[in-house]
């Protein structure tokens, strides 16, 4: 993997733990918003159903109304405390829904720094490598190009083998004299 498949998938996960985050908080809203249409709804609703129970029997005797009041207030008050019961329950569910998407966030993060991490050491070490390479690599260039200058050198002079393991040469000796105290005289090239 290279360093700039690297970084897209360093910028790939990036975007995608953010898409998730927006996620996770756009459901706490809505489950928050949710919870408080309920509890609203919860409260207002045993006053509806009064008002209407009211309105209806508003047309009856005295009597008869206080006998239906006194009927219908009885399941009235048992539905009010079935639907605190149930808001209650859905306040809890809420909450513990929240707590998870808070959770499943940190955990996110935690995910997204370590893959950081993992990307910088990663790049880190393939720079490291290539820094040492080069390094070793530019020393060998220098020495094969020293190492082919000679033997063009060698090539081109002319000499040959003449006995075990002995050079000979056919110098210039007209030429000037190279080295310490011109000991050394060129090579004439071959013909």
């Amino acid at each position: 993997m290279d360093e700039r498949e690297l970084e897209d998938l360093i910028s790939r996960t990036a975007l995608l733990m953010e898409r998730y985050q927006r996620i996770c908080t756009e459901l706490g809203q809505q489950q928050s918003q949710l919870s408080a249409a309920l509890n609203g709804l919860a409260q207002s609703l045993p006053e509806q159903f009064r008002a209407s129970a009211d309105a209806a029997v508003a047309g009856l005797s005295r009597e008869s109304t206080q006998v239906v009041k006194q009927a219908l207030l009885a399941p009235v008050g048992a539905y009010e405390q079935q639907l605190a019961a149930s808001a209650d329950k859905v306040g809890r569910s809420s909450d513990a829904l929240a707590a998870e998407v808070k959770r499943l966030q940190m955990a996110s993060r935690g995910v997204l720094w370590k893959s950081i991490t993992v990307a910088v050491v990663s790049v880190a070490i393939l720079l490291g490598g290539a820094t040492w390479l080069g390094a070793r690599y530019t020393s060998e260039i220098e020495r094969s190009q020293i190492e082919t200058q000679l033997l063009r050198a060698y090539n081109r002079a002319d000499v040959v083998l003449c006995g075990k393991e002995q050079l000979c040469a056919n110098v210039d000796t007209r030429g000037k004299g190279l080295g310490e105290d011109g000991r050394y005289r060129q090579i004439r090239p071959r013909p």
